[in-house]
């Protein structure tokens, strides 16, 4: 047992021993109170006495299957977890992960994604917010409610800055550096990092920032929200002259509603629909994260974007069939996702042909179309709003797949999070990444990571040397075994999808 006393009150956590020493962690900590359903969060509470942080806190409401083996909880959700390695002295640099799902799904409760090897073994502070989720932190209601509703569209947003803002408070006393703060996320989470570089709410609370396959394209205008919250009134039974009932529905019938609209919208594609998103807010957010960015947002920030291979794979099985692919996906959908690419589903693969060495097959097609469309082009276009930054930028590739699961997922979407957390050889990281996944990538993975974090330069004793990302070269890490630098790996494809 280890106790802490933080601006906020006295916290009791834990040691935890490790592979690569002993860590402690401060689990479930609450960051902000409950101002209500759909409110901005509050100020973070205070305590007296001991507060007990040895178990994780309430998550999000969610579907059972997102949360499985936790409680959720709307009015207590907004909590998060620190991890630091035992026995080091400050100040350290510190690391908020920000977890993914759809901006639906997920907790910081994930022992794939525990600080505690990533804190131990490279001496860095790693914190970790839970956040709303789906309706109860992305829906739009100062049309129907007032402006006191003005904030319902961004609270997931608003969590996350509140978590900043105790992380900044809350380090020293954890050993970490208040003004080395890098904020790192994947796919949703990776999403709200672009969104968080948007907003002048967070500047000046991280120095650096993560994004792994996530996009700067997320902000719905307010037709868009507007059109939601009409169609998720409907299904929980309502209209707009009874929205004020959303503010005493049951949560569990509000999990139900939202999720029976994401079936009925992702019908309409081979994914799932991120309904559920941040908004455009002229206060809040006010531009779109790759056109704030280009217009210098968070221009002194260092930041790595990059993507996994088959980001898409969850999709569609690389090892499918071609008499069970729908091979009419890119033809269906380029003119909607890729407007400016004339005949896009009849040069794509010829395109896939000249980075592979190889013909594609049907699955390969569809899920390379898919995986650029989500994730690969507005990663790329992100980095290419980065060209006048004043601080450092660099690009990644995640190519390294899971022997047992290579035929069918290849690099899939998050396989590259184990490594990152050195949770690799856990059981519940080896259902993904195998038995024998390499100590080598993790290692790299780690070192790269944290270095940065450290000085915002990703190195390592040993690795190849990681050139900021810049045109011509287009300098990438291509992050397998072994880890390559390559220029503009994928120049055929990217080409291809340019925009003007």
């Amino acid at each position: 047992m280890v106790t802490l006393h933080t601006p906020f009150g006295t916290v009791r956590g834990r040691t935890v021993p490790g592979p690569f020493g002993d860590a402690e962690e401060f689990l479930g900590i609450p960051y902000a109170e409950s101002a209500g359903r759909f409110r901005a969060p509050g100020p973070p509470p205070r305590w007296t006495g001991e507060l007990d942080a040895r178990a994780y806190g309430p998550a999000c409401p969610q579907t059972p299957v997102g949360a499985a083996g936790l409680r959720t909880d709307e009015h207590r959700c907004l909590n998060l977890s620190v991890w630091r390695p035992a026995g080091r002295t400050g100040p350290l640099p510190v690391m908020v992960w920000i977890h993914g799902g759809a901006h639906l799904y997920g907790h910081h409760a994930n022992p794939v994604t525990a600080g505690a090897r990533l804190a131990a073994r490279y001496g860095v502070v790693v914190a970790a917010p839970n956040y709303r989720l789906g309706a109860l932190g992305y829906l739009s209601l100062d049309h129907l409610l007032g402006p006191g509703y003005a904030d319902a569209a961004n609270a997931a947003l608003l969590d996350l800055v509140a978590a900043l803002e105790w992380v900044r408070q809350a380090a020293p006393a954890f050993g970490g550096d208040p003004g080395n703060t890098t904020v790192f996320g994947q796919s949703a989470g990776g999403a709200s990092v672009a969104a968080l570089l948007a907003m002048p709410r967070a500047e000046g609370l991280f120095r650096r920032a993560i994004i792994e396959s996530g996009t700067g394209d997320r902000a719905q205008d307010a037709d868009h929200g507007r059109r939601r919250t009409a169609e998720l009134l409907e299904l929980c039974g309502l209209d707009a002259s009874r929205a004020d009932a959303l503010l005493t529905l049951p949560t569990a019938r509000l999990i139900r509603a939202q999720e029976a609209l994401i079936r009925r919208r992702s019908s309409r594609r081979p994914n799932l629909d991120i309904a559920f998103q941040p908004s455009l807010d002229p206060g809040l957010l006010p531009a779109v994260p790759v056109d704030a960015v280009a217009a210098g947002s968070s221009s002194d920030v260092d930041l790595i974007i990059g993507t996994n291979l088959n980001d898409a794979s969850g999709y569609v099985p690389l090892d499918t069939p071609d008499a069970d692919v729908d091979t009419a996906v890119p033809a269906r959908l380029a003119g909607a996702d890729f407007p400016h690419v004339a005949d896009l589903a009849a040069r794509l693969p010829e395109r896939l042909a000249a980075v592979m060495g190889r013909p594609p097959r049907a699955a390969e097609v569809v899920e390379a179309y898919l995986a650029e469309q989500i994730y690969r082009e507005p990663s790329q276009r992100l980095l290419d709003a980065r060209r006048t930054a004043r601080g450092r930028t660099y690009a990644y590739l995640f190519t390294w797949s899971a022997p047992h699961t290579r035929a069918g997922r290849g690099s899939s979407h998050t396989l590259e999070i184990p490594f990152v957390f050195q949770t690799q050889d856990t059981p519940r990281a080896r259902v993904e990444v195998g038995k024998a996944a390499p100590a080598a990538l993790a290692d790299a993975l780690g070192a790269y990571w944290t270095s940065f974090a450290r000085t915002g330069v990703p190195e390592g004793h040993g690795l190849p040397v990681w050139r900021p990302y810049a045109v011509p070269e287009r300098t990438t890490a291509v992050l397998d075994t072994p880890v390559l630098m390559a220029a503009d790996p994928r120049r055929p494809v990217r080409e291809l999808l340019a925009r003007a």
